[in-house]
């Protein structure tokens, strides 16, 4: 919406590929900025718990390509991706692969939308009306899918095909 906006207000400014890149690059800036507090919250997570998640690590590295393939799936998808880069820190997945993949999806994604506001039919001062309580809902439903995905028990899901659920303990220092 950002992009679209500053796409519109400045004509002639702004053409939409670098405007994509930089949305993109900043998109993703942020979002290392997550998977970081993601592994910095694995120091209050129980051994059973880090254990699992690197079990659902090491099952995703072990596809060619599967944490590219994931990261571009979740940048082209309508859904927040602020809880899927927590989710990567605490798996201490590779950097590298999940940035690439998820760049590449934002600049599609965004080049796309720059280029779709053109033809858009409603008014921005409509949509930015009713937009703010989709993304409040849409955020918290990320939030709750990121706690879901650490209570995962994922050696239990990977090996036995059966969902089990790992009890939230803190651990005291």
């Amino acid at each position: 919406m950002v992009l679209s906006l500053i796409y519109i207000s400045f004509p002639g400014y702004f053409t939409p590929l670098p405007l994509a890149l930089v949305g993109c690059t900043a998109s993703t800036l942020g979002r290392f900025i997550l998977s970081y507090i993601g592994t910095a919250s694995r120091g209050v997570m129980s051994e059973g718990r880090k254990w699992s998640l690197d079990k659902l690590r090491k099952t995703v590295e072990s596809k060619k390509g599967g944490g590219f393939l994931l990261s571009l799936a979740v940048a082209l998808s309508p859904l927040p991706s602020n809880a899927y880069f927590i989710a990567v820190g605490m798996m201490k997945y590779q950097v590298l692969e999940i940035f690439a993949g998820f760049m590449l999806g934002r600049l599609l994604s965004y080049w796309l939308m720059i280029n779709l506001t053109k033809v858009a039919s409603h008014s921005l001062e409509e949509l930015f009306r009713n937009e703010l309580y989709t993304v409040t809902i849409i955020d918290l439903i990320g939030i709750g899918s990121a706690i879901f995905l650490t209570l995962i028990d994922w050696d239990k899901l990977i090996r036995e095909k059966r969902l089990g659920i790992i009890s939230p303990k803190l651990r005291r220092h």
